[in-house]
């Protein structure tokens, strides 16, 4: 029973971000949690912050299988994106990096 929950945490997790994420590699930038540091875009890709949450929780000694399979679900949708790796890149290089991706 406990895997079932996790696996349906999973797929909701995953066809969330499937859904709200965009389309293609660097759509909806404007929309994601990324913030400046001088001519730098520091962009937390949510595969990234889900990860954070997910070590935090555990930490916690939160155990919630729902919300695991949940943030695991957004993990690996995060990755299938060709740009997870992005995270620091100068902000004069947006549309150079991204044009790529499309």
């Amino acid at each position: 029973m406990n895997l079932l929950i996790l696996l349906l945490g999973i797929v909701i997790g995953f066809l969330f971000w499937k859904i709200v994420a965009g389309k293609y590699r660097g759509d909806k930038l404007e929309k994601s949690f990324r913030f400046s540091v001088r001519n730098y875009w520091i962009h937390i890709h949510h595969w990234l912050w889900s990860s954070i949450l997910i070590a935090v929780l555990f930490f916690l000694n939160i155990r919630d299988l729902l919300l695991y399979g949940f943030l695991i679900g957004s993990i690996i949708q995060g990755l299938t994106y060709k740009d997870w790796y992005i995270i620091i890149y100068r902000k004069d290089k947006f549309h150079e990096i991204y044009s790529k991706f499309r």
